[in-house]
């Protein structure tokens, strides 16, 4: 997440992208419910029928072989917590073009996928999922896409979701989404997210209308001098974009300092019952379904409807066949 987007192109509503990928809106896979706060388990306890997911934080650079290792090491470390999905940062991969680096001229596109199919393979033999932070190549020429890859335990990427509200910021680097992606794992239906997503809150009603119940929010909001608004800015969106859906969501962040907050997860009764340190690499495991807070209660008993005409995406998409395919390859 960057500045504010003062003067950045407006933004494509729902009912222009009615005809197109917005319009899978209604058709996406469905999925079910949650309730908890559930306390860390012990290596190798068995989550039962629940959604183990763990997310992680870690200085993300500019070097993908190098936050690879990071992540590959992560992965070992969930699996032996009995994680069922490891979720990381944005651009956690290929790091963050304007901030791990100075632009994506002459990026090195190659090494990029032997890193994404090392992990698809280390995917395949942990026999995990994997929500894989990255930057999706289309075409020389256009600008690619800020994106999360929905990798199986077969280390197939079952589907990826684009970064739909770009900042300023990132719109001299990357094409803007214009696709919202769920899925349903172990009965628990996830809806994936980046960032600067969290201040649009049409986006999280929009995942909602789809019957979200669980957001994967990935972010990066780090290698700053020092503090301002972000500090307090996502840790308190988020638990509010949750109360005013009835969702819950796990966030994570590079740990690169300064980083402004660390990884946490947020309930609808807008509480944050586990938070990651700062500054520093980690790893937290929850359980879903989970409940509210002990002392926590339901706060919107009617969430309020998207408009037909609500803005879903704010940059420019590219109509590339490999953006509009959320199964091309990296």
């Amino acid at each position: 997440m960057r500045s504010d987007p003062t003067d950045t192109p407006s933004g494509i509503t729902r009912r222009q992208a009615a005809g197109g990928a917005l319009a899978s809106l209604a058709g996406l896979a469905a999925v079910p419910s949650l309730s908890a706060d559930a306390a860390d388990a012990p290596a190798n306890d068995a989550p039962g029928d629940k959604l183990r997911i763990a997310t992680c934080q870690f200085p993300v650079s500019g070097s993908c072989a190098e936050n690879a290792r990071y992540i590959a090491d992560f992965m070992r470390q969930a699996a032996a917590r009995g994680a069922h999905l490891l979720h990381t940062s944005e651009a956690s991969l290929s790091g963050y073009a304007g901030t791990d680096f100075p632009s994506l001229d002459n990026y090195d596109w190659a090494a990029l996928r032997v890193e994404t199919a090392r992990l698809r393979a280390q995917a395949r033999e942990l026999q995990m999922w994997l929500v894989l932070g990255s930057t999706h190549f289309l075409a020389a020429g256009i600008k690619p896409t800020n994106c999360l890859y929905l990798i199986d335990p077969a280390g197939q990427i079952v589907d990826r979701y684009d970064k739909c509200f770009c900042t300023e910021g990132d719109q001299k680097f990357y094409s803007a989404g214009n696709r919202l992606v769920t899925h349903e794992i172990r009965g628990v239906k996830v809806g994936l997210a980046i960032c600067y997503d969290v201040c649009w809150p049409q986006l999280y009603s929009a995942y909602r209308e789809l019957g979200a119940t669980v957001m994967i929010h990935s972010m990066h909001n780090a290698r700053s001098k020092g503090k301002n608004c972000l500090d307090t800015l996502n840790v308190r969106e988020v638990p509010t974009r949750c109360a005013d859906n009835r969702m819950w969501a796990i966030v994570n962040n590079s740990s690169q300092p300064y980083s402004h907050w660390g990884s946490f997860v947020a309930r609808p009764d807008a509480t944050i019952p586990k938070q990651l340190p700062m500054n520093q690499p980690g790893m937290l495991v929850h359980d879903f379904p989970d409940t509210l807070s002990p002392d926590g209660w339901w706060h919107n008993f009617k969430p309020m409807r998207l408009r037909d005409d609500e803005t879903m995406t704010w940059g420019t998409p590219s109509d590339h066949p490999r953006q509009r395919d959320g199964r091309s390859e990296p």
